[in-house]
């Protein structure tokens, strides 16, 4: 004996599975982790005229502080007109993938360069933050690499 589907069984079938989706989409977007650029996110977005400010003052320097990666080694060079002055500040590898990773390191040059191995750095995209002063003015560049 056939039974016969009428539209009430299709009507009823369709809101099962429509709430059925919406219930598993619901439980999967609400146990996704969300990660924010930062925890202190108002916070820094007062301080960003700062920034703004170091950032603008960086670009009127006769010669750049030079981040370079080779694979290896990431190498912070300070132009020679600069080692006379009074350096210091730090270095912020930014992880924007997993801020877990994220670390300072502070300024330590010799001869006006800093080395750093990439050893600890895990393989992704990295943001370096470099934020110093030199002779009272507070200076800032960033570039970013892929660790592979």
């Amino acid at each position: 004996m056939k039974t016969k589907f009428n539209w009430g069984t299709g009507i009823l079938i369709g809101i099962i599975i429509f709430i059925t989706l919406t219930v598993t989409m619901t439980v999967i977007f609400m146990t996704q982790d969300v990660n924010l650029v930062t925890d202190k996110y108002y916070e820094n977005s007062l301080q960003y005229q700062d920034e703004i400010d170091k950032q603008n003052r960086t670009l009127e320097l006769n010669q750049d502080v030079a981040i370079n990666y080779n694979g290896e080694l990431i190498s912070i060079s300070f132009p020679s007109d600069y080692f006379n002055k009074d350096i210091s500040g730090e270095i912020l590898f930014y992880r924007p993938s997993d801020p877990k990773l994220d670390f300072v390191l502070p300024i330590q040059l010799v001869d006006g360069s800093q080395i750093i191995p990439v050893k600890r750095l895990e393989k992704g995209f990295w943001r370096i933050k470099l934020n110093w002063t030199m002779v009272g003015n507070g200076y800032y560049n960033e570039r970013a690499i892929t660790i592979q």
